[in-house]
C-alpha cells in the first residue's frame, strides 16, 4: 500500500473513532447543503441508518415547531459561509423530543469550501431548569402584587380614617410609593437573569408611571445608551427615577411639556439624569431637607448605592445621579 495512502486511512479511521466516541452528537454536509455522514451517538439517538439522515432526512426528526426556523437558520448562514448556533427539539428513537444545541461551521479543503461540521449538545435539563425558574418568578411576582394590594387597601382605609389633613396627605404620599414600587416589581420582572438592561428598564419605568399618573400632556424623551447592572442597582435606581418622575408631574407646573431621561455609562460609571421643563426648583431647594418635594428619599437611595446626585434649574428642574459600577 502507498505510505501516503496507508496514513491517510490511519487518520480517517483515528477521526471515526474519536467521532463515534465524542459525548455529542456530529454531523456533516457537503458544499449542496446535503448532509452526507453522522457519527455513532446522532444514529443511537435517532434509531435510523445513515441512509436514511443523509440528505434532510435528519430534519425529518426535527420538531414541527422548531421546523422551519431551523431550516432556515441552517440554509442562511450556509449561502453566507458563516457559523450559527441555534436550539432546536429533536426526536429520539422512543418518539420523545429532546432540547439540542447545534453549532455548526464551515470548513476548507486546499483553500475551497467543502461543506459544514458541526455538533449538537443536549440541553433538556438546562431548558427545563430554565422554565421552572420562570415559573417560580411568575408566582413570585403574583405574591409581591398581592401583597402590595393589600397594603394599598390599608392605608385606603387608614386614609379615610385620617382625621387631619396631615395625616391624609402622608397616607396619599405613601399609596403613591406603594404603587411606584409595583409598578418597579412589574417592570423588573421582565428580566429573569441576575443582570438588568437599564435603558431598557428606564425608560419602561417612567412611561408606566407617566400612566400611572394619569397624564397624557407630558411627552416623556429617552436618551439612553445600553449598561447591564445588577438587579438590585437596577431595583434601587427604579425607585429613584420613580420618584423624581412623580415629583416632575406633581410639582413642574402646567407649563411642563416633557420630561427628558438620560441614560449613559463612561468609563463604567452610569449617569441617569431627569429634567422637565417646569418651574424649576425653588432657589431653597438648595437645601437637602427631607421635607422638600421628597428629596429626603431620593438622597438615601443614591446613597445606599454608593452614588452622587446633584440639583440645578435649567429651563426646569434637572437631577443627575452618578454611580460607579461594581466589577465584575
Amino acid at each position: 500500500m502507498n505510505p501516503e495512502n496507508a496514513f491517510r486511512e490511519m487518520g480517517e479511521l483515528e477521526f471515526r473513532e474519536l467521532a463515534d466516541n465524542a459525548p455529542v452528537m456530529i454531523w456533516r454536509s457537503r458544499p449542496d447543503k446535503q448532509c452526507d455522514w453522522f457519527n455513532k451517538p446522532w444514529i443511537d439517538f435517532s434509531g435510523r441508518s445513515q441512509e436514511e439522515l443523509f440528505g434532510y432526512g435528519w430534519a425529518e426528526d426535527v420538531h414541527p415547531e422548531d421546523f422551519d426556523r431551523c431550516v432556515m437558520i441552517y440554509q442562511t448562514a450556509f449561502d453566507a459561509r458563516e457559523k450559527f448556533t441555534m436550539p432546536y427539539r429533536l426526536r429520539r428513537h422512543d418518539g420523545v423530543y429532546r432540547w439540542f444545541l447545534d453549532n455548526g461551521a464551515p470548513f476548507y479543503r486546499n483553500g475551497e469550501f467543502a461543506g459544514y461540521f458541526g455538533s449538537c449538545v443536549d440541553i433538556t435539563e438546562h431548558r427545563e431548569l430554565e422554565e421552572h425558574q420562570r415559573t417560580l418568578l411568575a408566582e413570585l411576582n403574583h405574591r409581591v402584587r398581592n401583597n402590595l394590594q393589600l397594603i394599598m387597601s390599608f392605608l385606603q382605609l387608614s386614609r379615610l380614617r385620617a382625621k387631619t389633613d396631615e395625616a391624609k396627605t402622608l397616607l396619599q404620599g405613601a399609596m403613591a410609593r406603594v404603587k411606584g414600587v409595583g409598578i418597579i416589581q412589574d417592570e423588573l420582572h421582565r428580566s429573569s437573569s441576575g443582570a438588568v438592561e437599564l435603558a431598557e428598564y428606564l425608560s419602561g419605568l417612567a412611561n408606566a408611571v407617566l400612566r400611572s399618573e394619569s397624564t397624557t400632556d407630558v411627552k416623556l424623551i429617552v436618551n439612553a445608551s445600553p449598561v447591564r447592572v445588577p438587579y438590585d442597582l437596577a431595583a434601587n435606581l427604579g425607585m429613584v427615577v420613580n420618584e423624581l418622575i412623580t415629583n416632575s408631574v406633581k410639582h413642574a407646573g402646567p407649563q411642563n411639556s416633557a420630561i427628558t431621561l438620560t441614560v449613559e455609562s463612561i468609563d463604567n460609571v452610569v449617569k441617569i439624569a431627569i429634567a422637565d421643563r417646569g418651574v424649576g426648583f425653588p432657589e431653597f431647594a438648595k437645601d437637602t431637607s427631607p421635607r422638600m418635594h421628597g428629596n429626603g428619599l431620593v438622597d438615601a437611595l443614591v446613597k445606599r448605592v454608593g452614588g452622587a446626585i446633584s440639583r440645578s434649574n435649567a429651563e426646569g428642574a434637572h437631577v443627575s445621579v452618578t454611580v460607579k459600577l461594581p466589577h465584575p
